[in-house]
C-alpha cells in the first residue's frame, strides 16, 4: 500500500490530522468521528513516508483495551514496533528499569488493589469500612495524588471544591488518607497512583534518566487527552521534552473523570501553550443515526457540533415507568423484542449512573433468561451477552442498541453533584452514554423513587 492509498479512506478532517507528522497537533475529536482510525493512520502514514521510526514512537492511551486496539490496527497497516501503552504501563516499565539506577534498590512492590489497606486505615481511625466508603476514599486518594494535594491540605481544598464522601466528613477522609499512607509505608509498598509520581520524580530529578527516555522516544500520540490530570500532563511534558512530533487527541464534551483530577483545559489549551502547534477538529459522526446525534447535541450541548453521516434511523425512545421495578421489566422486554427482530445480544447494552441501580435490572435479566455480563473489564472475552454497567465504564465503547436506565432527576445528576462544575460533568456523562448508541436508543426513568415522585433528568431535552 502506498502512502497516498493509505489516506484514501479518510475524510478531509481525518486526512489533515494524518498529514501533520513532525508537528505538534491538538485535535478535538467529537464522539464517533473515527478518532482511533485517524490516529493510527497518522502514525502509519508517517512511518511509510520515512518521517517516523515506529520503535521510537510512544502512543499513550487510557485503557489496556485501547492500547491493544491501536497496536493491532497499526500492525494491520504494516507498522510494527510502536509502543502503545497506558500511562500506568509506560510508567511501570520506566520506573522498574530506572529506579535501581537512581536509588540502588528495586522499585517497591505495587499494590494494585488497595481496598484492603484502606479498610484497615478506616478501622484504625474509627471510620466505617463499608465498601461504598472504601471506594469513595480510594477515589479521594487518587484525586490528591493526581492533583498534587498533600493530606494536610485536603480538608480546606475538599470543602472549596465541594467534594463529599457519603456519611463521613472531610476531616475523617483526611485522617483516613494519612493512616493509609502510614500503613503503606510500613508495608514497603506503593500504589498505582504512586507509580506515576515516582516516574515524575525520576524524570524531574535525574537529567541523565530523562535524557535516556527522550533518546528512546521521539514521536508521541496521547489519546483521550481531555481526561489527563496535572500529574499526567506533567508526565507528557517530561517525556516529550523539546520534541515537536506530538499529537494530543480528545473531546472536552467527554471529560468525565474530573472527580479523579482530570482537566480538559490541558487539551483545550494545548495549541496556545505549544508554539507552532496546529489546531484541528473532527466533526463527522460515523457511529450514530442522525436522531441519536441530535439527541446527544441537545442533551450535552458540546462546543463542537457533530455532523451525522449515516442515513436517518429510528426516533429516540423516551419511556417513563411507575417505579424502578417496572422500568427494569419494560427495558428487558424491549431488549427481548429487538433480539427477536434479529439484534444480537452482544450488540446491546444497559447503562445506568450508579452501581446501586444494577440490582433490579440484573435480576430481571436473569429471570427472563437473557444472557448478560456486568461491568466486564478490558480483558473480558467477547460473548453473546447483553452488556457494561455504569456510564463511566461505557466510555470508549459502542453498541447497536443502548438502553439508558434510571435517568430520573434524583439520580442523573448524581445526588452528591451540587456545584456548577459537578453538574456540568454529570451532563457530559449523560452525553457519553447517549453517544454509545449506533442504531437504537431508549431513555427511561421511574416516576417515583422510594415512594417519592420524580421526573426525567433535567438534562434531557424537552419532548
Amino acid at each position: 500500500m502506498t502512502p497516498d492509498q493509505l489516506l484514501d479512506c479518510l475524510d478531509p478532517g481525518q486526512r489533515a490530522v494524518a498529514e501533520t507528522a513532525g508537528l505538534p497537533v491538538g485535535v478535538i475529536a467529537g464522539a464517533g468521528t473515527g478518532k482511533t482510525r485517524t490516529v493510527t493512520h497518522r502514525l502509519a502514514y508517517a512511518a511509510l513516508t520515512g518521517q517516523l521510526e515506529p520503535r521510537a514512537t510512544l502512543a499513550v492511551t487510557f485503557t489496556t483495551a485501547a492500547a491493544t486496539e491501536v497496536r493491532q490496527r497499526l500492525e494491520a497497516l504494516g507498522v510494527h514496533g510502536v509502543q502503545s501503552r497506558t500511562f500506568h504501563a509506560a510508567c511501570l516499565r520506566q520506573a522498574q528499569y530506572f529506579w535501581p539506577q537512581a536509588y540502588n534498590s528495586a522499585l517497591p512492590q505495587i499494590v494494585e488493589n488497595r481496598q484492603g489497606l484502606i479498610g484497615q486505615a478506616c478501622r484504625w481511625i474509627g471510620v466505617p469500612d463499608t465498601p461504598a466508603i472504601i471506594r469513595d476514599i480510594s477515589q479521594e486518594i487518587s484525586w490528591t495524588k493526581q492533583t498534587n494535594v498533600l493530606p494536610e491540605e485536603y480538608v480546606e481544598l475538599a470543602r472549596d471544591s465541594r467534594r463529599a464522601v457519603m456519611r463521613i466528613g472531610p476531616d475523617d477522609v483526611a485522617d483516613a488518607i494519612v493512616a493509609y499512607e502510614q500503613l503503606k509505608q510500613a508495608a514497603c509498598v506503593i500504589d498505582l497512583d504512586d507509580l506515576l509520581l515516582c516516574t515524575v520524580a525520576l524524570l524531574s530529578n535525574r537529567s541523565d534518566i530523562a535524557r535516556q527516555v527522550r533518546n528512546t522516544y521521539r514521536h508521541f500520540v496521547f489519546d483521550e487527552f481531555q481526561d489527563v490530570s496535572p500529574v499526567q500532563d506533567r508526565l507528557m511534558e517530561l517525556w516529550v521534552g523539546d520534541r515537536d512530533d506530538v499529537c494530543v487527541v480528545g473531546d472536552p464534551a467527554q471529560t468525565i473523570h474530573s472527580f479523579a483530577g482530570a482537566r480538559s483545559t490541558y487539551l483545550e489549551g494545548f495549541v496556545a501553550s505549544h508554539p507552532g502547534s496546529i489546531d484541528l477538529k473532527l466533526t463527522r459522526n460515523y457511529r450514530s443515526t442522525p436522531q441519536i446525534v441530535q439527541f446527544a447535541m441537545d442533551t450535552g450541548r458540546p462546543t463542537v457540533r457533530l455532523t451525522p453521516v449515516r442515513a436517518s434511523g429510528q426516533a429516540v425512545e423516551r419511556a417513563p415507568s411507575s417505579d424502578r421495578l417496572e422500568e427494569s421489566v419494560d427495558t428487558v422486554m424491549w431488549l427481548k423484542k429487538l433480539h427477536r427482530e434479529g439484534v444480537a445480544w452482544d450488540d446491546m447494552a444497559v447503562l445506568f449512573r450508579t452501581h446501586a441501580q444494577a440490582e433490579a435490572i440484573r435480576q430481571i435479566l436473569a429471570d427472563e433468561q437473557v444472557p448478560f455480563d456486568y461491568q466486564a473489564n478490558d480483558h473480558a472475552p467477547v460473548q453473546a451477552r447483553v452488556h457494561v454497567g455504569t456510564l463511566h465504564a461505557a466510555k470508549g465503547r459502542e453498541w447497536s442498541v443502548v438502553a439508558l436506565c434510571g435517568m430520573d432527576d434524583t439520580t442523573m445528576p448524581y445526588a452528591l453533584a451540587r456545584s456548577p462544575q459537578q453538574l456540568a460533568e454529570e451532563r457530559r456523562l449523560l452525553y457519553v452514554g447517549i453517544t454509545r448508541a449506533e442504531d437504537r436508543l431508549r431513555v427511561s426513568w421511574p416516576m417515583t423513587v422510594d415512594g417519592r415522585p420524580t421526573g426525567p433528568s433535567r438534562f434531557l431535552p424537552p419532548m
